[in-house]
């Protein structure tokens, strides 16, 4: 009788001490949560549209690649996150800018070219200097792969005749980035 009237006097003691230090770390992962949440980088990685097929080095965009460019520019537009697309890269190619040139006008936002010489910094400078923004990369099946290694790593391959590839990437600060794949 005595032993259970001991337990009994203990165990009052335990919960108040318990709840405050549980409380403490629910509230620590929710904080932890909300800004990973809030400072997730989303990036929307293209490949240029359909060219021409001529024998130019660097081709524009055929007629129907002009259309893909205007689908492009009226669902990332029309998409609009919080604020919409924050920043625009694209490659030094004629077709990646002309891809990524219908949704800068509608946003009004300028065209950051990146010449071959640094795409490999690409990555690095989004995570470090667009932190939380939405971005959108227009490349091709050379430069796609690599940039989401990078961003993800994850390994993706684009076929030389698919022009409609999208890969969403979200690079959170302390959770495992996430790559989607879609067409449009």
């Amino acid at each position: 009788m005595n032993r259970d009237l001991e337990k009994m006097r203990r165990r009052p003691f335990y919960f108040p001490l318990v709840v405050p230090v549980l409380v403490f770390i629910a509230l620590v992962a929710a904080a932890a949560w909300i800004f990973d949440a809030r400072a997730t980088t989303v990036v929307v990685v293209v490949r240029h549209a359909e060219v021409e097929t001529v024998a130019d080095p660097d081709p524009g965009l055929s007629v129907d690649g002009r259309e893909r460019a205007a689908r492009l520019a009226k669902m990332l537009s029309q998409a609009r996150p919080v604020r919409g697309i924050d920043a625009i890269f694209t490659s030094e190619f004629r077709r990646t800018q002309q891809t990524a040139t219908p949704l800068s006008e509608t946003l009004a936002l300028p065209l950051n070219v990146v010449p071959a010489a640094t795409w490999g910094a690409l990555p690095r400078k989004i995570k470090r200097e667009h932190r939380g923004e939405y971005v959108l990369v227009a490349g091709n099946n050379a430069t796609i792969p690599p940039l989401i290694q990078a961003l993800s790593g994850e390994d993706v391959a684009i076929r030389e005749d698919e022009y409609d590839a999208m890969f969403i990437v979200f690079v959170p600060q302390i959770a495992k980035p996430k790559v989607i794949r879609v067409r449009y």
